[in-house]
């Protein structure tokens, strides 16, 4: 078929109207004719194996938007990520209560600071109802300074916070067991606020970690803390709790005629 307009210098469109077959196979798997040029394959029928061997797409490549590997490798341990000024946070505690608790050692060991001393620390524990006072009158006062050491550099940090704060509930423990009133918020006398205090810093250390300005900072534990933690801080309870049992036999829980009460204020 040829058409031309008015106007075209003999330009001539020659349109081609050819039924090219198509030889999309039927649902036998054979290609006839015309039938084949019309008839489409049944589904889940067709072998389109047939498109590889004639150099079309390999079907047994893996499709680019296929399934990818949904695992996640873990972090590195010195690739630990921003943090903002957590870590200097983190710091700025670990400091403050590793000092403090490592001058109250100082106070018990070598009597320091206006410290009691061993002998003065003896005689505290004696006074509460601990049998072999002077020699956990020396040990108390060995871990709170090794300990507030470690604290303070942020070495074995789990270790370290699990121990002072086993030392931190014995103290409140003699505390509530006296036979003075013991004020939560002390004014003129020492209350509780202060044992409460370094209680729940040594937590919140124990459960965040040091942080990447201490010597634990290539561990796990220096910002991604799990059950390391929990597992010593269960240990320095029943340390603490069979050496309340053995050696003074009382029970802090428990009111009676010479125990302190807590007040308010």
């Amino acid at each position: 078929m040829t058409s031309s307009k008015p106007g075209d210098d003999a330009r001539t469109e020659i349109i081609h109207d050819v039924d090219y077959p198509l030889d999309v196979p039927s649902s036998s798997g054979a290609t006839t004719g015309d039938a084949a040029t019309t008839a489409f394959p049944a589904a889940g029928v067709t072998d389109y194996s047939q498109f590889a061997e004639s150099g079309g797409y390999d079907v047994s490549a893996p499709l680019p938007f296929g399934e990818q590997p949904t695992t996640i490798v873990p972090e590195g341990r010195g690739e630990v990520g921003r943090r903002g000024t957590t870590d200097l946070g983190l710091f700025i505690l670990r400091l403050t209560v590793g000092v403090l608790l490592t001058l109250r050692g100082l106070q018990k060991l070598f009597g320091l600071f206006n410290g009691p001393g061993i002998d003065g620390m003896a005689a505290t524990l004696t006074e509460a109802g601990f049998e072999q006072a002077r020699i956990l009158a020396i040990a108390g006062g060995a871990i709170e300074l090794v300990a507030g050491v470690m604290l303070v550099i942020g070495l074995a940090t789990p270790i370290a916070v699990a121990g002072l704060f086993g030392l931190v509930g014995l103290g409140m423990a003699m505390t509530l067991t006296g036979d003075q009133a013991v004020p939560l918020l002390g004014e003129t006398t020492r209350g509780l606020e202060a044992s409460v205090l370094y209680a729940a810093s040594l937590l919140a250390l124990l459960f965040t970690g040091p942080g990447r300005w201490a010597v634990d900072r290539k561990w796990g534990w220096s910002h991604r803390p799990r059950f390391s933690g929990i597992i010593w801080l269960l240990i320095a309870a029943v340390i603490a709790g069979l050496v309340w049992y053995f050696l003074n036999g009382t029970n802090p829980l428990t009111s009676s005629g010479n125990s302190a009460p807590v007040t308010a204020g």
